[in-house]
């Protein structure tokens, strides 16, 4: 459940380690909406309803923001370089 006063945005970027399971969630979303999936459709999907509680999913229908926010970081972590394979870890481009 999220924390009073803390976006479900601002767990998954601030303490990627204690919300493995909401960026997993984040992603999917993320990744469904960029294959033209609706966002209304999506929060249906089952693994979502089944890995992020009630509050999570009004979060992301309340505040679609948080689904843009997330795709746009994602795109810039992958265009820079960040999650290239082949380079240690923590050493970007």
């Amino acid at each position: 459940m999220a924390d009073e006063g803390q976006s479900f945005l601002d767990k998954i970027f601030s303490r990627p380690r204690h919300f493995e399971r909401e960026r997993k969630v984040l992603e999917y979303v993320c990744h469904r909406i960029a294959e033209g999936a609706h966002l209304g459709d999506v929060v249906q999907d089952e693994y979502v309803r089944r890995n992020a509680s009630r509050a999570e999913i009004e979060d992301m229908l309340d505040n679609p923001r948080i689904v843009e926010v997330a795709h746009e970081k994602m795109r810039e972590d992958f265009s820079s370089g960040k999650l290239d394979p082949k380079l240690p870890p923590g050493s970007a481009r």
